[in-house]
């Protein structure tokens, strides 16, 4: 692809010869001539000026060093859309698989495809040109809107909502019920229902093998009469996610591997949760909020806050505690000195 087609495609200026071929993408220290890299920002100057690079995507004021590259604030995420069109992920074709069920009752769009095996129930809407790959099942009454791709093996249960451009990888389980029981007077047990099903808003992904349960009405959120877990508009959540029942995710939110969240937990927009972190239930992580890798938050966490630990705390309190954790061997020989030596000192007075 030459420069300027590249750059017109990207919607980025350009600097340089605009017939310069790209053939590939590359890392900074791997990219040679013809292949098109990116620089995150000045650090890697050094790194830049001995690169053989055809091409680089810079920061605004970078120095290009006379070479060919394209400009942008986000070289990253720029670099990442070129990925996109140097290597398009194949689309199945629009139709439905002669082995797959798909219920009469069901709604299909336009240009929808239905892989191999899959299984549609009754009332189930799929919007235009969405992709479901083999061995999917909806259940009744789910609706998918356009241009979604669900992969192999995935499964929507009752209730689920998902909206436009949604992105659900492979052995995620959406719509199951929650794990909830309630105490008889005898002392048994009794399992609450959890059939209020998912909502998922546009331009969410949500990562392999992750569950997002039901919920159930005992705890309306934000004025809805019927409680629903909910993930807002971009949200993205990493493989190996438990959501649980109610819970609440505004819009922007990211939620790195292994995370577990309690029933009706509550994240603000923007807010991240490192990998392997959990939430109890009935409480708010904040807008903004930073919770760091294998944090348990106990309680809410104020929007813009950063906590780590377990449980969490603010973050520089923290790193004060565990840089003092790593010297207690070191300060309890110091502590046993000094005793000796008051002990000794006693004793002669």
């Amino acid at each position: 692809m030459r420069l300027d087609d590249l750059a017109r495609r990207l919607g980025l200026e350009f600097e340089g010869e605009p017939s310069t071929e790209i053939s590939a993408l590359a890392p900074l220290s791997e990219a040679g001539t013809g292949e098109l890299t990116f620089v995150s920002g000045e650090r890697l100057s050094a790194q830049y000026a001995a690169s053989r690079a055809g091409a680089a995507i810079l920061p605004p004021e970078f120095d290009s060093l006379g070479r060919a590259c394209l400009r942008s604030a986000a070289p990253y995420a720029e670099f990442a859309r070129a990925v996109e069109l140097f290597h398009p992920r194949p689309s199945p074709p629009p139709g439905v698989h002669p082995t797959a069920v798909v219920d009469p009752g069901a709604e299909l769009g336009e240009g929808v495809s239905v892989g191999a095996y899959v299984v549609i129930g009754e009332g189930a809407r799929i919007g235009d040109r969405s992709c479901l790959y083999p061995h999917v099942t909806v259940y009744p009454g789910v609706s998918i809107g356009a241009d979604c791709r669900i992969h192999s093996g995935v499964h929507l249960r009752e209730e689920v909502r998902l909206g436009d451009r949604v992105i659900v990888q492979s052995g995620a389980v959406i719509g199951g019920e929650g794990f909830g029981f309630a105490p008889t007077a005898e002392g048994a047990r009794v399992r609450v229902p959890h059939r209020t099903g998912v909502e998922i808003g546009d331009d969410c992904e949500i990562g392999s093998n992750t569950t997002i349960d039901a919920a159930h009405p005992a705890h309306p959120r934000h004025g809805h009469a019927v409680a629903r877990t909910r993930l807002g508009e971009r949200v993205a959540v990493d493989n190996l996610v438990q959501i649980g029942h109610g819970c609440w995710l505004e819009d922007d939110v990211t939620i790195c591997a292994l995370v577990g969240l309690g029933g009706t937990t509550e994240v603000g927009r923007g807010a991240v949760m490192g990998g392997v972190s959990a939430s109890a239930g009935h409480l708010r992580v904040g807008a903004g909020a930073r919770v760091g890798g294998g944090t348990g938050v106990s309680g809410d966490v104020g929007d813009g806050e950063e906590v780590l630990g377990y449980t969490h705390m603010p973050a520089r309190i923290y790193r004060r505690s565990w840089a003092a954790f790593k010297r207690l061997p070191e300060l309890l020989r110091r502590v046993r000195r000094i005793e000796q030596r008051l002990k000794l000192g006693g004793e002669t007075d």
